[in-house]
C-alpha cells in the first residue's frame, strides 16, 4: 500500500510539473502572437543565441536617380517619370475639338507639314 502511495505522489509530482510547463509555454506563446502582432520581429529575446549583429536589418530607402537615402526608392522616384531629354508633356489647353496643325518631319504640334523650314533629311 505504502509503495502504490509513493507511485501515485511522484505521477502527482510529474503531472505538476507537466502543467507549469505547459503554463510557460502558453505565455512565450501569448507573447509571440503579441509581438507579431504589433509589427515586432517576434522574438522578444527568446533567441539568445543569436546575437543582434548577426540579425539583418531592414535595408534603407536609396533611389539610384538621385542618389539619396530614406526619401523614395528607384521605382518611385518622381523624376523617373519623365527623362531630362524626352520631350515634355503637352501643356495645351485649348479647345479638343479644333484640330491643331501638326508636323510630321518635326513631329511637334505648331505647324503643318507642308509650311515645315526644316532643313534636314532622314
Amino acid at each position: 500500500m505504502c509503495d502504490f502511495l509513493h507511485q501515485i505522489n511522484f505521477l502527482n509530482s510529474v503531472i505538476v510539473d507537466l502543467q507549469r510547463k505547459n503554463e510557460e509555454l502558453k505565455i512565450k506563446l501569448k507573447k509571440l502572437a503579441l509581438s507579431e502582432f504589433n509589427g515586432n520581429d517576434g522574438t522578444d529575446g527568446f533567441d539568445e543565441g543569436i546575437s543582434k549583429r548577426e540579425k539583418k536589418a531592414t535595408p534603407r530607402l536609396f533611389c539610384d536617380i538621385c542618389d539619396c537615402f530614406d526619401l523614395h526608392d528607384t521605382e518611385d522616384c518622381p523624376t523617373q517619370a519623365q527623362s531630362p531629354d524626352s520631350v515634355p508633356h503637352t501643356t495645351y489647353h485649348g479647345n479638343p475639338a479644333v484640330e491643331r496643325p501638326y508636323c510630321d518631319i518635326c513631329e511637334a504640334f505648331g505647324h503643318a507639314t507642308e509650311s515645315c523650314n526644316d532643313d534636314q533629311t532622314f
